[in-house]
């Protein structure tokens, strides 16, 4: 869709780029100072400011702050308010959650307020910055839920293998996004039930990786 035209990229970056414009925005900094991108032909095409840092003398790079209108974050579970927690590592999930103008929560499960005050250490992300809950088991599908169910590698085959043209892509758009009323029929499409418990079990290492689109599937 960028060959194409359809699709304009404004300014590239790599995935820690992102998370130094999200961590400016959330400190309310204009730019983050960082290293990332000096050398690279992704810096030629990003809109970082490379400068000499004044202490050492040697280029700095300068990170600009990024202000996301709308940010979806997928958490293990939340309660009505908006207080969610995430096992497991963060990565952008802090600094994405302050810094956004809205913020959708979805979740695996709505709990009780009284279980997430029992551990609030494991509170990432507080109700204040929340402007909206929907709970949705399986939400992440067909990415990974760590502790709860892996990656669809067969899904994901299919979109990669797709998604090389526009037709390609506008055929997946069409079967599973367009042709469903809702989330669990797009599941149902995906395998239903018995895919989802085997993603469960493979997200265990009780069920071997397969990799399908490293076989020409």
């Amino acid at each position: 869709m960028i060959e194409g035209g359809q699709c304009e990229v404004v300014a590239e970056t790599s995935n820690v780029g992102y998370q130094w414009r999200w961590l400016a925005c959330m400190m309310g900094l204009p730019f983050i100072p960082s290293r990332n991108l000096l050398g690279t032909d992704t810096g030629d095409y990003s809109c970082c400011k490379v400068v000499t840092d004044p202490f050492s003398g040697k280029p700095i790079n300068l990170v600009p702050a990024a202000y996301p209108d709308v940010a979806f974050i997928h958490v293990h579970r939340c309660d009505v308010y908006g207080n969610a927690q995430i096992d497991g590592i963060l990565v952008e999930d802090f600094e994405l959650s302050r810094c956004a103008r809205r913020l959708i929560i979805t979740t695996e499960e709505i709990v009780g307020n009284e279980l997430i005050r029992r551990e609030p250490w494991k509170t990432s992300i507080p109700f204040f910055v929340v402007d909206a809950v929907v709970e949705v088991a399986f939400g992440s599908h067909p990415a990974e839920m760590l502790g709860m169910y892996y990656y669809d590698e067969e899904q994901i085959a299919e979109w990669l293998r797709l998604s090389k043209t526009a037709e390609g892509t506008n055929e997946y758009l069409q079967k599973y996004v367009l042709s469903v009323d809702n989330f669990e029929n797009y599941l149902e499409l995906c395998g239903g039930i018995k895919r989802l418990n085997y993603l469960k079990k493979r997200g265990f290492l009780r069920e071997p990786m397969i990799a399908p689109w490293r076989e020409g599937k």
